[in-house]
């Protein structure tokens, strides 16, 4: 029985550590914005995006791939666009924004 918890603890350890500050910290790393702006980006996605879609860019930016990529392709071709077009436009409304308040 100790082993089962055990292993039961392990797993959910794992799902704790599924965090959408990977998405700032990936962010940060890739586009070399400012903490501000990557906050920024997280959040618009956060809000323009159901959370079936959201979940899918959380596994994406924790390097979740297979999973990430088995749930955007449960959705239609013309939602997979339409996230693409949610997570591009997060990213050009906050690093406009943040060349905004940079000047």
């Amino acid at each position: 029985m100790q082993g089962w918890a055990g292993a039961l603890m392990l797993v959910l350890g794992g799902c704790a550590l599924m965090s959408d500050q990977a998405i700032v910290d990936n962010c940060r790393a890739g586009g070399g914005l400012t903490l501000a702006a990557c906050e920024c980006v997280r959040s618009e996605m956060k809000t323009s995006m159901d959370a079936y879609s959201y979940d899918a860019m959380v596994l994406l930016a924790n390097g979740k791939d297979l999973e990430a990529g088995a749930r955007l392709d449960g959705l239609t071709e013309r939602d997979r666009v339409a996230v693409a077009g949610r997570m591009m436009s997060a990213y050009t409304l906050c690093a406009d924004g943040a060349v905004e308040t940079a000047k």
